[in-house]
């Protein structure tokens, strides 16, 4: 169960990114579903797991759009509501030749969400439940402590970055953040720092160098695969969904990593976040 974020991507491709100031003419305009909560969910399906998105659209066209998209993926949209008064979270995304991004996110109905939202979801003990920082703080907190309690495990990619109480990232089980959000939580680069309980175990994606994963008392580096980058945009969600999608079915913690980072190396191949998630049949041909 993915508890979080549905957005509209309006993504431009460019040369380069803009300085301040600065008009660039782009190459390319598309409108992609995305949202870090909606691009979780979306990895997970594909990767054949049974996965409800909870969350929140508006009443427009971009809703319709990705409530038709979301459906079309096999993801369960039982506990997305349509808000009439609201319109659909948006993200402007540049993507540059390199395949580098820039985001700016305009949450909409997202941030309407409120904890009495999450107080009566359906979890279950062998249900793993996934949450992001592109809903209010208050709703994170609240999805985790229901999950806790209810004896489900937890997924949480604070992201994007943000100032939050400690007993917030302590709730999770799991927590996953990337190279930049490492550094804002810990002030450095190290994984232990970040570690909220014992039992934690926390995962920092590197980008080309793979991921780092403290698990118990060890500290296991994944390699990163050389691959063509096209996109990176979605690749930290695809590695969030693929995650949730090994822990549900049939992999330990240390091949879960293993088999998120590879989802993640096919997904920055592809254009696009939510449209960009490779299939089980695509991860198992890599061997």
């Amino acid at each position: 169960m993915v508890v979080g974020s549905i957005n509209m991507d309006v993504v431009a491709r460019a040369p380069r990114h803009p300085a301040v100031g600065e008009t660039l003419l782009g190459t390319a305009l598309s409108f992609v579903p995305g949202g870090k909560g909606a691009n979780q969910a979306v990895a997970a399906a594909r990767l054949a797991a049974p996965t409800e998105l909870v969350g929140r659209v508006g009443a427009d066209a971009f809703g319709d759009s990705l409530l038709g998209f979301l459906t079309d993926e096999r993801v369960g949209t039982g506990g997305v509501q349509r808000l009439p008064d609201v319109a659909t979270g948006v993200a402007i995304i540049v993507v540059d030749e390199g395949g580098d991004n820039t985001i700016v996110v305009v949450p909409g109905a997202n941030h309407v969400m409120t904890p009495a939202d999450v107080d009566s979801l359906p979890i279950e003990a062998d249900d793993i439940v996934v949450v992001q920082y592109e809903l209010p703080l208050e709703v994170v907190y609240a999805a985790l402590s229901r999950a806790r309690r209810n004896g489900a495990r937890t997924i949480l990619n604070p992201a994007p970055a943000q100032t939050s109480p400690p007993e917030l990232l302590r709730l999770a089980d799991f927590v996953v953040v990337n190279e930049g959000e490492l550094a804002f939580f810990t002030g450095g680069g190290d994984i232990r720092a970040l570690r909220q309980r014992p039992d934690q175990v926390v995962v920092a994606t590197i980008g080309p160098g793979g991921a780092i994963a403290l698990i118990g008392s060890d500290v296991v580096e994944v390699p990163g695969r050389d691959v063509p980058v096209v996109d990176t945009t979605g690749a930290g969600d695809c590695f969030v969904g693929a995650l949730a999608a090994a822990l549900s079915s049939w992999a330990e913690v240390d091949e879960a990593v293993h088999f998120a980072n590879m989802a993640a190396s096919l997904a920055v191949q592809r254009p696009g976040a939510g449209t960009g998630m490779p299939t089980l049949a695509d991860v198992e041909a890599l061997g």
